[in-house]
């Protein structure tokens, strides 16, 4: 399905933001070996939404999202599901809300979520306005850092797209930087959208009235600068403060601002497509779950807190494992086109690699997220496997999964993009 553009590059585009409250004391996601609950906000988290045309990408500042909650939320929209993408921020200092995954949820805060995405799409499409789509990106920004080889430089680059009224003044954004929000450690206890948050609010600043959502782009492998092993400790976040996230972020967004921005517009059309694929699990573990369960039951009795706090997280994953358990998913992958202006959404956590495909097949300018419609897990490249490793290993316990993702299943992703991108719709 497509929308005929009623004016030769113009869009029809709405944006709009709606907070989320969550109070003291809520449990916080992102760092198992975190022992205690938050103590208060430092900065408000938002759901943002923007509705191009019938299309609907919507921002939740979490650092991740059940896909049945985004199915129940896409349903509940004005618009087709297939239309409508939500992405988590993948901030490491947001509120507990994925049930089963990273530290469980809180059910009044997840339905309070449900009702602010409902809120944010249904104002964004009743402001939507002829809008001009411009883009720019660039390169050099020096934060993100490949935390499983420290060697390899990386030098992925501030993506930033905006659409502007009839007198010029910009009503909304887009960024896509691809580096973990977990400049917050697992001592932090205020909740906070981490740098991402600044990163919006200097944008906000430029064009007041304007609204920015932030895409954490394909950030499986990259943050700014520590091992993810890092966190299994309270101990290891040196340097982890709000005052380094706001540098962070103010330094990105500085990067976006002084961009050049070119006029978009390959296609009269807009469209969006969805595909759900079939990616498998397999056990890496040497011995069964009872068996290690009793070993970090064992180690967790000396152990100091945040490890202990870890350990117990993996005991309880252990004894939740079951002969049952189903060694497979179903991964949904959305592809939208804003007048050449490609966006591809990936569940889960893909590593930087999967956008380095896709962006090499396609032409014109093209953002690539992971955390967009569910969040299972970490999608390592192929490659990867034989390094081990967090993200390879161990993750899938916080997750709540029986398993890593099958070595194949993050390529399985990359081919369902392009092949979308690539189909008449």
């Amino acid at each position: 399905m497509s929308t005929p553009q009623a004016e030769q590059g113009v869009l029809r585009v709405g944006a709009a933001v709606v907070g989320i409250s969550p109070r003291a004391g809520t449990p916080m996601a992102g760092f198992a070996a975190r022992t205690e609950p938050s103590t208060g906000v430092h900065d408000p988290l938002t759901v943002r939404a923007l509705a191009v045309d019938d299309t609907c990408w919507i921002t939740v500042d979490v650092c991740g999202l059940h896909e049945d909650t985004c199915t129940r939320i896409a349903r509940g929209l004005p618009f087709m599901p297939e239309r409508v993408a939500i992405t988590a921020t993948h901030t490491h200092a947001g509120p507990c809300v994925m049930p089963g995954r990273l530290g469980g949820h809180d059910p009044g805060l997840l339905e309070e979520i449900v009702v602010a995405c409902h809120e944010a799409a249904e104002t964004a499409l009743a402001s939507q306005q002829p809008a001009t789509l411009h883009y720019g990106e660039s390169r050099g920004v020096e934060i993100a850092r490949n935390r499983r080889h420290p060697e390899r430089a990386v030098d992925p680059p501030v993506q930033v797209a905006t659409f502007s009224d009839e007198a010029g003044q910009v009503l909304a954004w887009i960024l896509l930087y691809p580096c973990h929000p977990v400049v917050l450690g697992p001592e932090n206890r205020l909740i906070s959208g981490d740098y991402p948050a600044f990163t919006r609010s200097v944008l906000e600043e430029r064009s007041p009235g304007s609204v920015a959502l932030f895409l954490p782009g394909t950030a499986g492998d990259i943050n700014s600068g520590h091992r993810a092993d890092a966190s299994y400790s309270l101990s290891g976040s040196t340097g982890r403060t709000m005052e380094q996230a706001r540098k962070i972020g103010e330094h990105v967004a500085a990067s976006a601002l002084g961009t050049p921005l070119l006029p978009v517009f390959r296609s009269r059309e807009t469209s969006a497509a969805r595909r759900t694929v079939g990616v498998a699990m397999n056990a890496r573990d040497a011995v069964s779950p009872s068996a290690l369960g009793r070993q970090w039951e064992a180690e967790a009795v000396s152990a100091e807190p945040g490890r202990r706090s870890l350990l117990n997280t993996w005991k309880q994953w252990a004894m939740d494992r079951s002969p049952d358990d189903k060694m497979s998913w179903r991964a949904p992958v959305s592809v939208f086109n804003w007048q050449g202006l490609t966006l591809v959404g990936l569940p889960g956590e893909p590593f930087l690699a999967a956008t380095e495909a896709i962006a090499s097949e396609l032409e014109g300018p093209v953002f690539v997220t992971g955390y967009t419609n569910g969040c299972p897990g970490y999608f390592p490249s192929a490659d990867e496997y034989d390094f081990g490793g967090y993200e390879v290993e161990d993750a899938h316990r916080y997750y709540g999964m029986p398993a890593p993702f099958a070595p194949g299943s993050a390529e399985a992703l990359v081919r369902a993009a392009l092949e979308l991108a690539g189909e008449p719709q």
